[in-house]
């Protein structure tokens, strides 16, 4: 059964993108490989594993939420790595059952990302440009040079802009959630009861205390936010008005 995702929503969705498209060069010169290996390897790093979920046209509208068009390569990306997830647990997307799991969830992520976006933009959060234009850079540093970034990009059925725009709505909600979400304290009695937890359900002698409770803290803090997060998605549909069309 797929888990029920309380996450930081817009990160996510980045990552979807950029994870099927950041298969980085080998360290080897290129002038050292042949041109026949160096097309071969450019066209395996662009193509991606079969798909035996039912997915949308990449323009295509998968869903509207309060009147805005959610297309087809976002619902792709999002519930090709749901079908990834589950697959990794041993079930097979090729089951209709696992298949309507795999569409409710990925429905949920993009409604809940939306719904935060435009909740954020209501409320006059905006993304910063200069900080755009560096992650854009950052993106853009991963390949060759930006012919092969919009090759890979495509096939994903992205493009640049869609890239930047999902880049956008990254700033956007870290800036949301920076000023307008409150997720509470990261206690030391949590803190404690997480690393206790760990001690005992770990095959191997865990790191002490003081190692591990800075990346223990960090963690609750991250789930304490996206539990939160997850509460205003749940307010926040209570007045949208949603339209799935797939």
């Amino acid at each position: 059964m797929i888990k029920k995702m309380k996450f930081a929503l817009a990160p996510i969705l980045l990552s979807l993108t950029l994870g099927a498209c950041s298969d980085k060069e080998e360290t080897a010169p290129k002038e050292e490989a042949a041109p026949e290996a160096a097309e071969q390897k450019e066209a395996a790093s662009a193509e991606q594993p079969a798909s035996k979920l039912e997915l949308p046209a990449n323009d295509e509208v998968a869903v509207v939420v309060n009147g805005e068009d959610v297309k087809g390569n976002i619902y792709s990306s999002v519930a090709r790595q749901l079908e990834t997830s589950i697959a990794a647990e041993g079930q097979d997307t090729s089951d209709a059952k696992a298949a309507e799991q795999v569409k409710s969830q990925a429905i949920s992520v993009i409604v809940g990302n939306k719904l935060i976006i435009q909740d954020a933009e209501k409320k006059g959060h905006k993304a910063d440009e200069t900080a755009l234009k560096e992650r854009m850079e950052e993106m853009k540093g991963q390949f060759e040079n930006e012919e092969a970034m919009n090759k890979t990009l495509k096939s994903t059925g992205y493009s640049m802009e869609d890239l930047e725009n999902q880049l956008r709505e990254q700033l956007v909600y870290e800036s949301y959630v920076a000023e307008e979400i409150e997720s509470g304290k990261v206690t030391d009695e949590e803190v404690q009861k997480a690393y206790d937890g760990y001690v005992e359900t770990s095959e191997q002698k865990a790191p002490a205390f003081k190692e591990m409770e800075p990346t223990i803290r960090q963690s609750l803090e991250q789930q304490k936010i996206q539990d939160a997060v997850f509460e205003r998605i749940e307010e926040l549909k209570k007045d949208a008005k949603i339209d799935v069309k797939i």
